[in-house]
């Protein structure tokens, strides 16, 4: 994997585990005016983008790539380590954090930076992220316009059949091991509940676990989605394809619907679900589970 896909597929479950409804309610202050704002989390950086608030953005983390413009933005660290320094010389009156990044915001304070923690796992979680940002820099109908539209494109899609699909969001290609899936509660469970699918690992205890080659085969998936973190080249794809055929047995592979789905908005929780949410009932559909439309 590439340095940012690798780094968004290691920290996606540390990072989004326990943290969905958590967020600092909105408040006005003389002081605080989300003049000069800071986002280390590419999904709140696309979200302030999103809104209409680009101009206001003045540093991103390491692995903000999108919009385009949030790329030439100075880098700020990653979310484990955050340059303070170096955001502090910025001069943000408002950092817009994960609730990970707790102590991040304390520091903050100390030198009169105001922060507002945004929890983003869930689908609800989101749009409400659309909506707190949009109040807390005065941009209200921002905030309603986006989730309006962000709602239409997420609109229930349901394919024929229930399939069972196996969500596989971090793994290396060439080894069938070490697989991270989807389970219950995140936003790739959701869409694919929208999508009339099963979660293959709707039952896992936790967001997204790390499971065995025997779980797998005693899921039988109908279906595996690899969705990655960055644009796949066809060789990679074909090896990823491939890697599957280590387990004849289940279903997706008898009958070849195994697809793949990659770029920089697969695994980030924003404004760019719908184009997600598209491309995965393209590839179930491709799978012979439904019309692609």
């Amino acid at each position: 994997m590439k340095p940012r896909a690798a780094a968004l597929a290691l920290l996606l479950p540390t990072l989004l585990a326990g943290c969905g409804k958590e967020e600092a309610p909105p408040r006005a202050s003389a002081k605080t005016s989300c003049r000069r704002v800071v986002a280390l989390a590419p999904n709140l950086s696309e979200t302030l983008f999103a809104l209409g608030l680009g101009d206001r953005v003045v540093g991103v983390g390491d692995y903000n790539t999108w919009p385009p413009e949030a790329a030439r933005l100075p880098k700020l660290g990653g979310l484990f380590n955050p340059n303070l320094e170096r955001i502090v010389s910025l001069k943000p009156d408002l950092a817009v954090l994960l609730p990970s990044q707790r102590d991040l915001a304390e520091k903050l304070r100390r030198f009169d930076v105001e922060s507002v923690l945004i929890g983003v796992e869930s689908l609800a979680d989101v749009e409400r992220a659309f909506h707190t940002l949009a109040r807390r820099c005065n941009v209200p109908e921002a905030g309603d316009r986006l989730a309006s539209e962000w709602k239409a494109a997420l609109a229930p899609r349901p394919l024929p059949g229930r399939p069972r699909v196996l969500l596989s969001v971090g793994r290396q290609a060439g080894r069938l091991a070490d697989i991270l899936v989807a389970g219950p509660g995140t936003f790739l469970d959701e869409l694919l509940a929208r999508l009339g699918a099963v979660n293959a690992f709707a039952d896992a205890p936790i967001l997204y676990p790390q499971v065995s080659l025997e779980e797998v085969v005693a899921r039988a998936p109908d279906v595996i989605l690899e969705l990655r973190a960055e644009t796949v080249p066809p060789e990679v794809a074909q090896a990823l394809v491939l890697d599957w055929q280590d387990l004849p047995r289940i279903p997706a592979v008898q009958r070849q619907r195994i697809g793949v789905v990659g770029g920089d908005y697969v695994l980030t929780p924003g404004p760019r679900l719908p184009r997600l949410y598209a491309e995965m009932r393209t590839a179930i559909a491709r799978a012979g589970m439904g019309p692609a439309r």
